[in-house]
Order: structure tokens, then C-alpha cells, then sequence
């Protein structure tokens, strides 16, 4: 992913969201793994188990991705650093306010993963290369998410989950209202909580406190995860 961020600035907001789109929510099952227990010696918690309010849908375990196949195992944890986690509990709490809440769609990814996505999607720049730097996602340190409605129910967007081109910018310029309102909501609440907006992609967030500091990748055979092998 190309590491061009911008902070979101102060503006005006318009909340109350209307219409949805008529994807219904399929929220990951809370399975307790080996892998989410082993992820604590790294400071990495499961989403699911410290706000169990919000919704999480790993893009990476169905086949809607640029491999074409699930690489997630179906017991993945979502995980991210405690204090990633407890930012993102803050801004479910500021979309609770408006009715809406978070779903995630990606969270900690394995830096095997990050390898497969680069050779699958090819010289995109959807995806950061690993020989010039690893991802934020690879440390726990960063979120792809999107708003659902108290009933799950995803709201209209620009785009989908890794669609790249100019409808992932995270300035939409499109002639929809209710979209802009869904993003700067999004964007609002997220950098109220203290992340950091990548211009490129609406949907990726990095924790602004992990920004400038490096921070060690997790690979997935230090927690267990075994991903899903070639059909």
C-alpha cells in the first residue's frame, strides 16, 4: 500500500445515515484459537473478544480477494496491538452515537499474506511490496474497516474492500450525499480516535502512535496460523 497519509482536518458534519446497501452482515464466527492465545506474548489482541460489538468480516478468508481463493484460515483471529484496540473501541463508541458501527475487513495480516496479495494483484501499488517495506497491517498497527447499521448492514461507500483506481481516494468526488456522509463519518471517527488516513485507500487506517516508530512484524508461524493451502 502506498504510504501517502493525510490527516483528516476539522469540518462540519452531517451524520444521520438513510440508506444502506443490501449487503447483510456475515460476522466471523468468535472462534478461540491457539493462534489468539499465542498472539498475546506480542502484544496482539482479538478484536472480537475486547469489543465484542463490533462486526468483522476477513476479506481474506472468502474468495473475494486478488488470490481468488480464501487465505485466511477459517479460525483466523482478528487481531491488533492493545493499543490499536483500544482506539478503535473508542471510535465504536463515537459511531454508536450516530447509529452506526465498524466492521472490519482486515486487520493483523500475516506477512505471508502481504507476500501472496503482492505476486497475486502484480505492480497495482494496491499492495505494499515487502522489499521496500512491510505494511503496518503485518504489526497489528493498522485496520482496513467500513460502517454498518445497528442491524449490520453495510452503508453505501465509493467503493468496495481493495478496489483500487480513483473511487478509493479517500476524497470522494463522486455526486452521491449520502456516500460523502458515510466517509467523513468513518473518517471522523477514526481520526478522533487516533488514526492516521491513507489518501489512497478510504478504507485503511493506520494508529498515528506507531506511525514514525517501527514496529516488529508478526509472522504467522510465531502465533500457529497455517494458511489455506492451493486448491
Amino acid at each position: 500500500m502506498i504510504p501517502a497519509l493525510r490527516l483528516i482536518l476539522a469540518a462540519p458534519l452531517f451524520f444521520l445515515v438513510a440508506c444502506s446497501s443490501q449487503r447483510e452482515e456475515k460476522r466471523s464466527a468468535l472462534v478461540m484459537s491457539e493462534a489468539a492465545l499465542r498472539a498475546a506474548e506480542y502484544d496482539l489482541i482479538d478484536v472480537r473478544t475486547f469489543i465484542p460489538s463490533i462486526s468483522v468480516d476477513l476479506r481474506y478468508g472468502t474468495a473475494q480477494n486478488p488470490t481468488k481463493r480464501p487465505i485466511y484460515p477459517t479460525d483466523m483471529p482478528c487481531l491488533v496491538k492493545t493499543a490499536t484496540a483500544l482506539k478503535l473501541r473508542k471510535a465504536q463508541e463515537i459511531l454508536k452515537t450516530r447509529g452506526l458501527g465498524l466492521r472490519i475487513w482486515d486487520a493483523w495480516r500475516p506477512p505471508e499474506v502481504q507476500v501472496l496479495l503482492v505476486e497475486a494483484d502484480g505492480n497495482t501499488g494496491l499492495f505494499m511490496d515487502p522489499k521496500s517495506a512491510w505494511s503496518r497491517h503485518c504489526s497489528g498497527t493498522a485496520v482496513d474497516v467500513t460502517v454498518v447499521d445497528l442491524k449490520g448492514r453495510e452503508q453505501l461507500m465509493p467503493s468496495y474492500h481493495d478496489e483500487g483506481g480513483p473511487a478509493a481516494h479517500y476524497l470522494y468526488q463522486g455526486s452521491e450525499p449520502q456516500i460523502k456522509r458515510n466517509l467523513h463519518c468513518l473518517q471522523r471517527a477514526m481520526f478522533d480516535a487516533g488514526f492516521i488516513i491513507l489518501d489512497t485507500e478510504w478504507w485503511h487506517f493506520d494508529d498515528s502512535d506507531f506511525y514514525t516508530v517501527p514496529t516488529p512484524v508478526v509472522f504467522g508461524h510465531q502465533v500457529g496460523i497455517h494458511l489455506a493451502q492451493n486448491p
